[in-house]
């Protein structure tokens, strides 16, 4: 037998060796499967968007139907424009009035509209059971509008299960204003310091038996803070200290303001700001349970049947992505919902501080409150009508 030599023996393994790669499979490394995979799907969103803008400036249009008002539409049709060369056309009104108009439209078999900015108040409550919105979801394709972390919600801020309509702007509402020399910085943490004797008869509450801030005030405490029994027993407490109603909101701030009353519920935000701007002694109060932020007037939602389905599309992704956000929020003058929302020239008093608890405009929110709230109230706070 043959003597093996060092030489020999490293023949053999590297031979060896080389049959074994031979028969095995080749192997595919996570990290190289892992890399193409966004390559992939960067792909498949640039090829849908590019042939959406194209269809869509082959529609040449896109209708929207809105609330806000006429100036703050003018700036964001003609960002819009600008960008995609495709026109804008709109519809100023009320919210109900819009859906009026979508339902006698819809009755004539007649497409006109294809974007609605509204509030949640119309769109879930008037637009949404006549079957008049589609669905959003569908529609989003861009990245940086999918992201979850684009939103201060951290989930795309849908106020909806079925996705009908979204909130694009972000107010926080605080629900208690004090006269700053009537009523120290910390002297109200909580809503149930509003039930100490020495507030009797020095407090004023925007009216709750009808759709207002009291009671979404109220609606907020009976599904997210403290259950709709604990609230109810609140209520009739409070209805104790004998405050004033009222249904002008205007007004209601100015009696704070000028210390006719010491504390105000449910305020209406900007005209607290506008006393503040004044240089009145008047500010909310942080409180440890909380408070709202809502879309106000700042929904998003789309026709049933679109007139311009593809301008649709864009329009809903451009407004929703860091460019379109910020026309929209620049044109509004509020809070937007993206976290890259632009915060210039927006009063600190819109926003919550950072360890403050807050909670979001919901349908279920809006269909309590628009009902089973209301009814509470008017029954509670009957006697204070009298």
């Amino acid at each position: 037998m043959k003597k093996l030599t060092m030489p020999l023996i490293l023949t053999l393994i590297g031979l060896s060796i080389l049959f074994q790669s031979l028969a095995a499979p080749e192997a595919v490394s996570a990290p190289a499967a892992a890399v193409k995979a966004p390559q992939k799907a960067k792909d498949s969103w640039e090829a849908e968007w590019n042939k959406t803008v194209e269809a869509a400036k082959k529609e040449g249009k896109v209708t929207i139907y809105s609330t806000p008002s006429g100036d703050i539409i003018r700036n964001i049709a003609g960002a819009f424009e600008k960008k995609y060369g495709i026109k804008v056309d709109w519809v100023n009104a009320r919210g109900e009035e819009l859906a009026q108009r979508m339902q006698r439209e819809k009755i004539a078999g007649i497409k006109a509209v294809d974007v609605i900015m509204s509030g949640g108040g119309s769109t879930q409550t008037v637009m949404k059971p006549l079957g008049l919105l589609g669905k959003l979801d569908s529609l989003l394709v861009l990245p940086e509008v999918l992201d979850p972390r684009a939103w201060i919600t951290n989930h795309v801020p849908y106020l909806d299960k079925d996705r009908t309509a979204l909130a694009m702007l972000a107010t926080f509402q605080r629900y208690v204003v004090r006269n700053t020399t009537l009523v120290r910085e910390n002297e109200i943490t909580s809503y149930k310091d509003l039930l100490n004797p020495k507030w009797k008869g020095k407090i004023t509450i925007n009216d709750p038996a009808v759709a207002g801030t009291a009671s979404t005030f109220f609606t907020m405490l009976a599904l997210d803070v403290w259950g709709i029994e604990e609230t109810k027993e609140f209520m009739r407490q409070f209805v104790k200290q004998e405050p004033a109603i009222t249904r002008d909101r205007r007004l209601q701030a100015e009696w704070v303001a000028r210390g006719k009353y010491a504390l105000s519920v449910a305020t209406n935000l900007e005209n607290m700001i506008e006393f503040i701007k004044l240089g009145s002694p008047i500010d909310s109060v942080k409180v440890k349970e909380g408070g709202v932020i809502g879309p106000g007037a700042g929904g998003l939602a789309v026709a049933a049947s679109p007139a311009h389905p593809q301008a649709s599309k864009v329009f809903v992704n451009w407004i929703l992505s860091k460019e379109g956000h910020t026309v929209f929020v620049k044109a509004y003058g509020s809070p937007g919902v993206r976290k890259d929302a632009p915060r210039e020239g927006i009063p600190s008093q819109m926003y919550p501080d950072p360890d403050e608890k807050f909670y979001m405009d919901t349908e279920e929110y809006i269909l309590y409150r628009g009902d089973a709230m209301m009814k509470i109230a008017k029954e509670i706070f009957a006697p204070l009508s009298k």
